[in-house]
């Protein structure tokens, strides 16, 4: 490492000497420290007097020969002093320029570089911070001091505004705190449910919520507050605390703390009232910041669920059928009407060997996961069916693979009839759904569920079952959306409803049964919201015409 590195500490010792000393040894003070403590002995230090770009000798070594005024602005300003300089260290703080320090010697390292272009912003520091006293002295230090504090609060309110990422936000939060009221110690607090808990501290936190005692203290008196003799119960170890209440439209969402005031001497000191003062005026900046995080956080969650409602609507509108499948001698009606843009009801039609099967299933869950677990069904059932595999082997091997897929809280209830003409008969497996029913002349049947949902239980066999469904018979397949469908005032359609009306609609077609049950249940549920998806899937024998 350079010299200069090895003596970097102790040339920072030695500027800090400017904050006690006369303004007009400052310039002897800077070369005497740079010389002690850098290899150049050669230069001078030249210091603003004024606003212009002139600036006066304030120190120089025996060696050199400098003018007492240089404009640095000017061409070739640097050639003016003998020996030529080889380094030009500004002393300037982010708002103004206090002077330089004009050093002769060989070249130096980056590194070296570094370090003094970091005693140059030391020293400026310093000198800001003399000139400081030295107004307030001189009585003008309040308003520039208020100046410098709105100055600082209208930066840092710009910073943190344009963070909308909550942690990156509270990192923020605490390095711009600590930087503008001098703590070494400093923590977020955000509500939860009626407490404040830690969200982010620097330094350790004696407990991770905010203690009751001063909750209370700093909501009721809705400014910041200094702790001295309750301070353990935030920072442990601390000599005094300071806490201010984050408010937001309607309530308190979070406290600002901070502990141990860092001193000018290195010290700890308490927090003084202008400290109080900037404390509070952040406060409203981190709230105004903090919401705007809040509302962009929900903006990209709102956004993030509609894309997934949009995906889930894709994925479901490609597997349910496109069309109503036209087989001779039956007569086929569907129905499909989701609640919202996602349901949870499936149907499908398969034909094979001159027999229907109908398939009408209600999948729990709504949203992706419900639209992800029917895309699985639709996929196994379609596979299943291309195999030929019989109705209680299709309905076992289903439940096999969707237990085994889906989550343990995720199930599906089906049912499966299968219509063979030729025989007049109805082959079905209901597991778990609604009762469906077959209309023979004046006479209804139910065909009640005789398995558990699919998904519940692995092991779970299924037996087909088989009625007589002659010429001129009507089944009519459902999901739970038809006969629950609510009223404003909470009354449910109900199936008592539903078989008067398919004992009044016999000998009607597939499509005049379907539209009657969506005339009705729409007429009762008048103007109230539709609470769940509706299905529904309507077939019909024709009679066979006597030649």
């Amino acid at each position: 490492m350079s010299p200069l590195a090895h003596h970097f500490a102790e040339l920072l010792h030695d500027l800090q000497q400017l904050e006690r000393a006369a303004l007009s040894s400052h310039g002897t003070l800077i070369f005497d420290a740079f010389n002690r403590h850098t290899p150049y002995d050669v230069g001078a230090v030249y210091m603003r007097d004024g606003r212009g770009t002139a600036m006066r000798l304030a120190a120089k070594s025996g060696q050199c020969v400098a003018p007492e005024i240089l404009d640095l602005e000017a061409p070739d300003a640097a050639l003016l002093l003998e020996p030529m300089p080889s380094h030009v260290i500004p002393m300037r703080t982010s708002r103004d320029h206090f002077g330089v320090v004009a050093l002769t010697g060989d070249a130096a390292s980056d590194e070296d570089l570094q370090m003094l272009n970091a005693a140059g912003s030391f020293a400026a520091s310093l000198l800001s911070n003399h000139r400081l006293s030295q107004e307030m002295r001189e009585g003008d230090f309040q308003l520039k001091y208020r100046l410098w504090e709105l100055e600082s609060l209208y930066d840092i309110g710009l910073s943190i505004a344009g963070t909308l990422n909550i942690d990156v936000l509270a990192d923020e939060i605490l390095f711009r705190m600590i930087s503008l009221i001098n703590a070494r110690r400093a923590a977020l607090f955000l509500r939860d449910g009626d407490r404040f808990r830690v969200y982010r501290s620097f330094g350790d936190t004696r407990s991770d919520f905010l203690d009751d005692e001063i909750t209370d203290r700093v909501i009721a008196a809705g400014e910041a507050l200094t702790f001295e003799d309750t301070s353990e119960c935030i920072f442990p170890g601390c000599i005094a605390t300071v806490a201010v209440p984050i408010k937001g439209n309607n309530a308190v969402i979070g406290v600002l703390a901070a502990g141990d005031r860092e001193t000018r001497e290195g010290d700890v000191g308490a927090f003084e009232a202008n400290e109080l003062r900037l404390l509070s005026l952040f406060a409203n900046q981190v709230a105004i910041a903090l919401e705007n995080a809040r509302l962009h956080k929900e903006a990209l969650e709102k956004q993030a669920m509609q894309r997934e409602l949009d995906l889930a609507a894709t994925i479901q509108s490609d597997i349910l059928p496109k069309s109503i499948p036209v087989i001779q001698g039956i007569e086929l009606a569907a129905l499909s009407r989701p609640a919202k843009q996602v349901g949870g009801d499936y149907h499908a039609f398969f034909q094979r060997e001159g027999t229907l099967t109908m398939v009408v299933a209600d999948v729990s869950g709504k949203s992706m996961p419900a639209a992800l677990l029917v895309s699985a069904f639709h996929a196994a059932i379609q596979l299943l069916f291309a195999e030929g595999r019989e109705l209680g082997d299709i309905a076992t091997e289903l439940n096999r693979h969707i237990h085994s897929w889906s989550a343990e809280n995720k199930f599906i209830t089906m049912i499966i009839a299968t219509i063979n003409p030729e025989a007049e008969t109805i082959r079905f497996i209901n597991a778990g759904h609604n009762p469906c029913y077959v209309v023979t002349g004046g006479r209804i049947e139910q065909l009640r569920s005789h398995g558990l949902p699919i998904g519940i239980l692995g092991s779970s066999k299924y037996m087909t079952q088989t009625r007589p469904f002659t010429a001129g018979s009507t089944v009519v397949l459902y999901s739970d959306g038809i006969c629950e469908a609510e009223n404003a005032a909470g009354d449910e359609w109900g199936n008592e409803a539903f078989e008067e009306l398919l004992s009044r609609h016999a000998n009607s077609s597939a499509d005049a049964v379907r539209d009657a049950i969506a005339e009705a249940v729409d007429a009762f549920v008048a103007e109230a919201p539709q609470k769940d998806d509706e299905t529904l899937v309507v077939a019909r024998t024709v009679k066979h015409e006597i030649a």
